[in-house]
């Protein structure tokens, strides 16, 4: 199902003077239209000129942070000159773009206007049904439209694309989308005759922190939001590029048993014996590994990778073996003595190895993800992060594992951790977080954005514990310690 065209004869809802004007009385009451008046005060119309004298328009909006705006990245194509215009008639030219997520089309750009309300990011769980308020200007006037979401379906590179349904004029791209107390929950791109919103969690995941480029009219953004810089190759040797997407699963999850084992039976509690699950997986690896050593190819980047991967695979597979014999010796002394403190060595040493095998081989890994249809449409999230081919929602850790089958069920929870400190324990699944639920599709990465988008606040988190729901009350500090936050990758 497509949202309807968009047509200049749309129905245009107006907020005016702090009334929001709705044919969906039900929703009017519960809009807090002074908060939804004072966020308009954030909202821009866009212009983006050429050296030839083109121009686009659209909409931008300030957010996060003081000297920032964020818009639909495809207005800004060979911009020479780009200027804001806010509803009290202020003008002000941006000094350049400061970073773009290509996926998804959000580009954040540079602008000066100091003391100026920054609107807040919020995440709400998104679903056909969800109502948004859609900042939109029309003949100069300013005001907003409620549309709702239509439709959730896979877009290009495996993005989600929420597809928005309702009447409102054209023109209004890289108009945010807020929650009825003003907050934003995402941006609203129009392309392709349709509307589609990106979720807020994704636009405050993109670091400005690169280097101003200024104007120069050249272009510094992709055509459109849906459409991807190059199209990935498809073809014979698909079923190659399965089994290296099938074996990083394994790979992932395999690590992830792995650490929980280690959590569970070093020092007295390897009396226990080694989990059934470490089998399981040992197996399953030792298959993958196999079925990658039956294939070749023509492509010399793929048969060099091949022979990475099997290397990668057999170092952890010999590094879990050393952690097995060490459990058992342990088992069978009664004690956690030399040998099996050696063997526990050894087993460390072998995964290190494979960690820096696979470390060595990322560029090869990136440049063959570019290229390949089967990994850019159907690799999971948890292992585009865990190859470092797109950016995680967060910049911290929580100190939990996790495997990709559950992806809210915390395997360990390390302590001294900021999963820790939040009230959280190995052996929680995670159901929502503040309003946003989560399913078998998603990635933790999901409830770690949703912390950065409520820090300071407090939230409901549901659990589920000892088999039953509890509901934590959870007390975000204003700032993440820096002890838990991620090095950051150059």
């Amino acid at each position: 199902m497509r949202s309807r065209p968009i047509g200049i004869g749309a129905l245009f809802v107006f907020l005016l003077f702090g009334v929001v004007f709705s044919l969906n009385r039900k929703a009017e009451a519960q809009v807090d239209a002074a908060a939804l008046s004072r966020a308009m005060q954030s909202i821009a119309v866009l212009s983006a000129e050429t050296k030839d004298g083109k121009e686009s328009k659209g909409l931008a909006f300030l957010a996060a942070s003081e000297g920032r705006a964020v818009t639909a990245a495809h207005l800004l194509k060979n911009a020479a000159r780009v200027t804001l215009r806010f509803q009290d008639g202020m003008e002000v030219v941006s000094g350049g773009i400061l970073a773009v997520d290509e996926k998804r089309g959000v580009a954040i750009i540079e602008v000066s206007v100091p003391g100026r309300n920054c609107l807040t990011f919020s995440q709400i769980g998104i679903s056909p049904g969800t109502v948004i308020h859609c900042g939109a200007v029309r003949d100069g006037t300013y005001g907003f439209v409620q549309l709702s979401v239509s439709e959730v379906h896979q877009g290009p590179g495996g993005v989600e694309r929420y597809a928005l349904s309702g009447e409102a004029p054209a023109g209004n791209s890289g108009s945010p989308a807020l929650d009825q107390k003003g907050n934003v929950t995402g941006m609203v791109i129009e392309t392709d005759g349709r509307r589609v919103l990106v979720p807020s969690a994704f636009i405050a995941a993109i670091d400005p922190s690169v280097p101003l480029k200024p104007w120069s009219g050249e272009e510094q953004a992709p055509v459109t939001a849906d459409a991807p810089q190059s199209m990935p190759e498809s073809g014979p040797m698909d079923e190659i590029d399965q089994a290296i997407l099938d074996f990083f699963i394994i790979l992932h999850d395999h690590d992830s048993i792995y650490r929980w084992a280690d959590e569970r039976t070093m020092g007295q509690g390897y009396l226990q014996g080694v989990p059934q699950d470490v089998y399981h997986y040992q197996t399953k690896l030792e298959m993958a590994i196999r079925r990658l050593s039956g294939f070749s190819s023509d492509d010399p980047l793929r048969n060099m990778l091949i022979k990475a991967l099997q290397e990668v695979g057999n170092h952890q597979v010999a590094g879990l073996n050393y952690f097995i014999q060490a459990v058992v010796r342990g088992q069978e002394t009664k004690d956690w003595g030399a040998q099996s403190q050696d063997l526990y060595k050894r087993a460390r040493a072998a995964n290190n190895i494979a960690a820096e095998v696979l470390l060595s081989e990322f560029s090869s890994l990136h440049e063959l993800y570019d290229r390949s249809k089967v990994l850019s449409e159907n690799m999971h999230r948890d292992i585009k992060y865990y190859l470092g081919v797109e950016k995680r929602l967060a910049p911290f850790a929580l100190g939990a594992v996790t495997t990709i089958e559950k992806p809210f069920y915390l395997l360990v929870l390390y302590g001294d951790t900021f999963g820790e400190s939040l009230g959280l324990k190995a052996g929680d699944t995670i159901i929502s977080a503040a309003g946003s639920k989560f399913d078998a599709e998603g990635s933790i990465e999901d409830f770690k954005a949703v912390i950065m988008n409520n820090l300071g606040k407090a939230i409901d988190v549901i659990v589920e514990r000892d088999g039953k729901q509890k509901i934590l009350k959870m007390k975000i500090p204003e700032d993440v310690p820096e002890k838990y936050m991620l090095p950051e990758i150059s």
